[in-house]
Parts: C-alpha cells; structure tokens; sequence
C-alpha cells in the first residue's frame, strides 16, 4: 500500500474513534453506528482482512444498542 493511503486510512480510523468517544458520552445512538464502522473499516483494510467487511455493520449496531438514552416516558 502507499504510504498516503495508509495515513488516510489511520486518520479515518482515529476520526472514527473521536466519533465513537463523542457519541457515547452524548448518547447518539448514530453517531456510535458511524464512528465504530469509520474506525473498524480502515483497521481491516490496512491488515487485509476484506473477508470480514460485511460483519462491521452488525458490530456497529450493536455498539449503538448498548448505548441508551434514558427517555422519561408520561402516561397517559
């Protein structure tokens, strides 16, 4: 790989986390689902594991889920 292309991918990667760091500590289920697949796309890239692409997406929305946003419900 170039060596441009690898700086690309590691500042997406570290982008991903800020998100992923950032969305948790808010409680943004979305951003949590779009940082952990901008930081884990990269990282397989760069280690040549395109085998497991697919699997990045149910992994963020799992990371989402366990992010909750505690929500006051009235009654009726």
């Amino acid at each position: 790989m170039d060596g441009y292309y690898t700086g690309l991918l590691i500042v997406l990667s570290c982008i991903g986390l800020i998100w992923t760091v950032k969305g948790i500590s808010k409680k943004l289920r979305l951003m949590v689902f779009f940082g952990v697949i901008l930081m884990l796309a990269p990282v397989l890239v760069i280690t040549g594991r395109m085998v497991w692409l697919p699997l990045i997406s149910s992994v963020a929305l799992v990371a989402s889920l366990i992010v909750r946003k505690d929500v006051k419900r009235t009654e009726l």
